[in-house]
């Protein structure tokens, strides 16, 4: 059996190395980054996307997201991607037709703003009101 023993200086050498690949981010990228988002804009037929700002830079998605939560400056822009990308689906989702589209703003209304649709029944007997839904719910707490 061989016992390897390593020097001190060695060990504490290894340890403070850097290992891997050198990182790709500098402050060209900011700038690319927001070139990328000046051009991708509906009337260009673009939408930004984390993915289409991944291959304009020439990195992974997930190369994006660590730059994002190692940089502030990188995690300010793909915020803003996303508030764009948002921005761009609600008006190309409302007004994307000639007419607007009443679906997309119900969702948006429920997503955004917490609202719901409801339905109110009224039981009836021979057109007479039996029980009315708020009744039974004061009533009996249903």
């Amino acid at each position: 059996m061989f016992l390897l023993r390593l020097d001190k200086f060695v060990v504490d050498n290894l340890v403070m190395a850097k290992i891997g690949r050198p990182s790709l981010y500098s402050s060209n990228i900011i700038v690319r980054a927001n070139n990328y988002l000046k051009e991708s804009i509906p009337e260009n037929m673009s939408i930004p996307t984390v993915e289409g700002m991944a291959l304009k830079l020439g990195v992974s998605r997930d190369t994006l997201y660590e730059w994002a939560k190692k940089h502030k400056d990188f995690s300010d822009t793909i915020k803003e991607l996303k508030m764009r990308q948002k921005e761009a689906l609600i008006r190309i989702g409302i007004f994307g037709g000639k007419e607007i589209n009443a679906t997309i703003v119900a969702l948006l209304l429920k997503v955004n703003h917490k609202m719901v649709e409801t339905t109110k029944t009224n039981i009836t007997s021979n057109n007479k009101v039996l029980v009315m839904p708020s009744e039974l719910k004061t009533k009996y707490g249903i």
